[in-house]
């Protein structure tokens, strides 16, 4: 049986747990959405809870447990030449830190730290979430002087929420994101920017972005993927006709050479492509491991060694196209 799953693994004692786990009934769960989130995640064998045996759902997350988070989930695998001071070689989230930072998921303070053992406040888990799944924007500097800006979320989404002013202004975009690109309907109607993020809000914001996981190769016919939210393929070896994505589509960066085809796809917003890099890292030799054909409407290479094949995609002049350094692209159908 193919493992498409339904949410994100999340910290459990500041580790991580992505392979299954037997079925735990954990005392201490909570009820309503943020309880059915963390079973859901317990039925699919995504998390284990701590070793009392309790989930503590209202425990806060830190930095360093959030890049752990996010580096395993995308199965990130460089790291970057940066360090911090306040981030020992020997600690064990050393690893973690360095390659979040690498994909593009933290940046260190204005001092240069990292703080790695602070709680981490909701606005700076919209701010990771949003580089991560790609639901921020960026921008397109014309000759002319004209700035435009790839799939961004108007901030005026915020102002549905009675505590939008908790929300930092450096954080606002990366919120508008979450909620008008990702889908995010906040907690109880509340963003919460400034306040510590618990193990629960976690989970349940994660169940809100991100709908299907694709965790087995496979072929997947149209219609078996539900992609009423965005659809993560972490594995190599998928072929999928039919797809449709309301959201985002994330290639992880542990999809690997065997390769991610789409057939007949329609994306509604970012087609993200972290993996199916070519092992060899040969620029001017690259093997396409990835092709789309369908339509899409804003597609994004996020790492090097890439070569995507669109020659089956439709695409127009209004929609966005973003590579990277020491990657190709195969143009399609622009305009089709």
């Amino acid at each position: 049986m193919k493992k498409i799953t339904k949410l994100l693994a999340f910290a459990a004692a500041g580790v991580f747990a992505i392979q299954a786990t037997a079925f735990a009934d954990f005392p201490d769960m909570p009820d309503g959405e943020i309880g059915v989130a963390i079973q859901a995640a317990v039925n699919n064998g995504l998390i284990s809870g701590y070793d009392d045996g309790l989930v503590h759902a209202e425990a806060p997350i830190t930095r360093a447990q959030m890049a752990t988070i996010v580096v395993r989930a995308m199965g990130a695998k460089d790291n970057s030449a940066q360090t911090f001071p306040d981030v020992a070689a020997d600690a064990w989230y050393q690893d973690a830190v360095s390659k979040s930072v690498q994909m593009g998921a933290f940046k260190g303070d204005t001092a240069g730290n990292f703080n790695p053992e602070n709680n981490i406040t909701c606005q700076e888990t919209y701010t990771v979430l949003a580089r991560v799944f790609q639901f921020e924007s960026y921008d397109l500097r014309f000759q002319d002087g004209r700035v435009a800006y790839a799939t961004k979320a108007d901030v005026s989404v915020l102002n549905s929420f009675a505590d939008s002013s908790s929300v930092a202004d450096w954080a606002k975009d990366y919120a508008a994101a979450i909620v008008g690109n990702g889908g995010f309907k906040g907690f109880n109607g509340q963003l919460k920017g400034d306040a510590y993020i618990t193990r629960g809000e976690f989970a349940y914001l994660m169940n809100e972005l991100i709908g299907t996981y694709v965790d087995e190769p496979g072929e997947y016919a149209a219609g078996t993927i539900d992609g009423s939210k965005s659809v993560v393929i972490r594995t190599g070896g998928v072929k999928i006709d039919g797809l449709q994505v309301n959201r985002n589509l994330i290639i992880a960066y542990s999809a690997d050479e065997r390769g991610v085809t789409l057939t007949n796809a329609d994306i509604g917003l970012v087609a993200a492509v972290m993996g199916c890099a070519d092992p060899t890292k040969d620029v001017n030799n690259l093997k396409s491991y990835v092709s789309f054909g369908g339509r899409f409407r804003d597609v994004r290479i996020c790492a090097p060694y890439i070569f995507l094949d669109l020659a089956g995609a439709k695409m127009t002049s209004e929609d966005y196209l973003k590579g990277c350094e020491n990657s190709k692209i195969s143009l399609g159908m622009i305009g089709g």
